[in-house]
């Protein structure tokens, strides 16, 4: 609840505290993990190309899968590689300079950092 004091004298609730209902949301951090470039067509928008960071954090590649538990986890594996070698961080920069000259809208790829959040912690003190 939020308490409001009004001094707007013409008001009917000059001098006279109020009551405002508020909504406060704790929202985690976002993290950048990509970039996806898409081209106007007459039908709409059509992706170009995407582009993924070099680091994703497990969270992240968790939510490509079904079954974590029984996966693999090999996702991005083989696209971390492209970071190392010169030869794929040229690829990387000329997909950047593809987005660049002929995307019209570019968009980020985000997601959130669920474990700065105190949700986990109060829902454990109300078990």
């Amino acid at each position: 609840m939020l308490i409001n004091s009004s001094f707007i004298c013409l008001s009917e609730l000059h001098k006279k505290e109020t009551c405002e209902a508020v909504t406060i949301i704790e929202t985690p951090p976002m993290v950048v993990v990509g970039v996806v470039g898409y081209v106007n067509t007459p039908g709409g928008l059509r992706s170009l190309s995407t582009v993924w960071a070099q680091h994703l954090s497990e969270e992240v590649r968790r939510r490509f899968y079904k079954n974590w538990c029984k996966s693999k986890k090999k996702a991005f594996t083989k696209y971390c590689k492209k970071y190392e070698s010169e030869d794929g961080k040229k690829d990387i920069q000329t997909q950047l300079e593809k987005l660049k000259k002929y995307c019209t809208v570019i968009r980020v790829l985000a997601h959130t950092q669920v474990f700065y959040t105190c949700i986990l912690i109060l829902t454990s003190l109300f078990d």
